[in-house]
């Protein structure tokens, strides 16, 4: 078996190599990065839907409410006139002795 010639390395050889590497591995990140900004520049712009969709959504929430609690209001008091009506004629009735 024939070996082979080894080829000598010399310091500027490997400073090469290094060089290369380092601007491999530097374009790479630079990818990377690029692809997460573009990520995050996504997530960001559904988030500012997602807020403007929930504060629109919480806004006709709180219109129903107050419709609910005015309505609640105007009940209440209608159930405190029904119960003082009723007080009162029941108290007629004593008075007439109509016996229920």
């Amino acid at each position: 078996m024939k070996k082979k010639p080894l080829h000598k390395m010399t310091i500027e050889k490997l400073a090469q190599m290094s060089q290369r590497e380092f601007l491999s591995i530097h374009g790479e990140i630079g990818e990377f990065r690029g692809e997460v900004k573009e990520k995050f520049e996504r997530v960001h712009e559904d988030n500012r839907i997602l807020r403007r969709d929930m504060e629109a959504g919480f806004s006709a929430v709180s219109e129903s409410m107050k419709t609910v609690i005015e309505k609640l209001n105007d009940i209440q008091k209608d159930v405190i006139e029904i119960h003082d009506l009723r007080g009162r004629v029941e108290r007629l009735e004593k008075k007439v002795g109509f016996a229920r």
